[in-house]
């Protein structure tokens, strides 16, 4: 009885309470800030490359190693030896580094940023792909209970001999057909859902709430420009100036080499990936000056090289949004005359059922299908213009983009 209770009891301990939780697109960018896994692993990266500084600079202060000591003859010619040790502020490479990594914690800051931005879209644009196929689900509903009613009325007509059994069959096959298609659907949204849980930060336990968003009116957009947002995109974006701090960091990297010849530094080089690990500086006096020069060079091109290719993704993405965007508008027109046509040709297809006359099953399908695809197609462009705006907003850093990222900083207290 014991070991029973014992057991209900650790079952009873482990259950893990759902909550439900209301969100609004509005609300997502804080629970991303604030929550999200790797904005929260990266804010911590963030972190160790400020205590890195204060690393390098405690460095500078005179530190005893005994055992050095204790190696080194009572000789003051070989003491120089361990002037490292006692005096390491009298080693320029230890002042050099310290430079480097405060300008590298900058370039983590930057890459920080990009992260939750990238973080914060990836969710607001899961969010509305969620509401999307929600809507999706609806008008694929709407579609199926008509075939079911269409269904109804053409065995009533095939029972008493006015339509053959084939074009039944056609409109039962769909049917099923439509009953699967559901199905996907409910999981594809349920599995969207758990997805952008976990973007937020939420356990995969609660369920979502999601309030519903305004849908533009098409034709009542404008349409945009490429030179309206492109200088403002280049300026803003985070992957850019990480490179422009990553190319500050080289020049002290550059003066080490030149003052090696007082000793190589005995401070970290930092938490920064090792980006300039590859360029060798040689201890001492010796003949490597000018390899590890021009490897610094090479490095430095290498960063001008990634940083105008950065530029150039921007543009290219930035041309593609503008393109389709402005599509949905020149195009708006023909998908409601669209819209109007199927809607007219199947409710004559169903009057022509009903009146008893022969007609043909793939009209009747088409019918259904025509009727589906342009109500998809009409949501598809408002969902997708909203979308447009919102990786605008990122790119050009407006909106939820541009708010001050409040986490960040109390890690870094």
């Amino acid at each position: 009885m014991k070991k029973l209770i014992i057991i209900i009891s650790i079952l009873s301990s482990s259950v893990v309470f759902a909550e439900t939780k209301n969100v609004s697109i509005n609300d997502v960018a804080d629970y991303v800030k604030k929550q999200n896994f790797e904005i929260l692993t990266s804010a911590q990266r963030v972190y160790q490359a400020k205590e890195t500084i204060n690393f390098n600079k405690k460095n500078l202060l005179p530190r005893l190693n005994l055992w050095t000591i204790i190696s080194t003859p009572f000789d003051w010619r070989s003491a120089v030896g361990i002037v490292g040790d006692i005096a390491p502020f009298l080693v320029p490479n230890n002042w050099l580094r310290v430079k480097q990594s405060e300008v590298l914690y900058f370039a983590k800051k930057e890459q920080y940023r990009a992260l939750w931005a990238n973080e914060v879209m990836s969710a607001k644009l899961l969010y509305l792909n969620v509401l999307r196929d929600m809507d999706f689900y609806k008008i694929y509903e709407e579609q199926y209970f008509e075939l079911r009613n269409l269904v109804e009325i053409v065995k009533a007509l095939q029972m008493a001999g006015e339509v053959p059994v084939q074009v039944l069959n056609f409109l039962k096959i769909r049917e099923l057909q439509f009953t699967e298609d559901l199905r996907i659907l409910s999981n594809m949204i349920f599995e969207e859902q758990k997805a952008l849980n976990y973007l937020m930060g939420f356990p995969q336990e609660d369920s979502v709430e999601l309030e519903s968003v305004t849908l533009p009116v098409i034709t009542d957009l404008e349409p945009i420009h490429f030179e309206t947002f492109i200088f403002r995109a280049l300026n803003s974006s985070p992957e850019i100036n990480q490179y422009v701090y990553m190319k500050n960091a080289l020049k002290y990297v550059k003066k080490e080499v030149w003052f090696s010849f007082l000793g190589a530094s005995s401070a970290s080089r930092g938490i920064n990936g090792g980006i300039f690990d590859n360029i060798p500086i040689q201890d001492g006096l010796g003949f490597g000056v000018g390899p590890s020069i021009r490897i610094a060079k090479s490095e430095g091109k290498v960063l001008d090289i990634r940083k105008e290719a950065t530029s150039e993704v921007i543009k290219k993405s930035l041309f593609n949004l503008v393109k389709n965007y402005n599509s949905y508008i020149e195009n708006i027109d023909n998908q409601n005359n669209r819209l109007i046509l199927a809607e007219t040709n199947h409710e004559l297809i169903k009057a022509q059922l009903l009146m008893g006359e022969r007609v043909d099953p793939l009209e009747v399908l088409e019918s259904i299908t025509n009727l589906l695809d342009v109500k998809l197609s009409l949501f598809n462009y408002k969902y997708d213009a909203l979308a447009s705006t919102e990786k605008l907003k990122r790119m050009i850093f407006n909106g939820d983009y541009n708010k001050l990222e409040s986490s960040l900083e109390e890690v870094l207290k």
